[in-house]
């Protein structure tokens, strides 16, 4: 399957709109989303916006690849042949395991984050001693 990024790619498509506006209109760079770019990860902040501004797209699909793109008048992910034959919890146990990626990619970036702080603290540190 595509990755998250390819799949953003696809909704903005589906809808129609030019990537140059669909990606305005998120307040994201569509330089992100092409050539190698296209292949790292996507934030769950940039998620998060694409799953409130387009709540028709079924959140297991953009994170995971998995069902249907579009919910259900419902709210509900459209059925599919696969899907008719899981059990109910199934969807349920992969959005868990989605967003424990999520928040595991998260917790990386804090971490990095702090060290990097931690680092430019030393430099101001240095810089003042000077």
């Amino acid at each position: 399957m595509s990755g998250v990024k390819e799949r953003v790619l696809l909704i903005a498509e589906s809808k129609g709109i030019s990537k140059a506006i669909f990606f305005e209109g998120l307040g994201f760079s569509y330089a992100n989303f092409k050539g190698v770019q296209k292949f790292s990860a996507l934030s769950s902040d940039a998620m998060i916006a694409i799953l409130t501004k387009y709540n028709d797209i079924c959140p297991t699909w953009l994170l995971m690849g998995t069902g249907e793109m579009y919910r259900n008048s419902n709210g509900d992910e459209r059925g599919s042949l696969e899907h008719s034959k899981q059990r109910p919890d199934d969807n349920a146990i992969k959005m868990d395991e989605a967003m424990n990626k999520v928040i595991n990619a998260l917790e990386l970036t804090i971490r990095t984050q702090e060290k990097t702080i931690l680092a430019l603290e030393k430099q101001i540190g240095f810089l003042e001693k000077e």
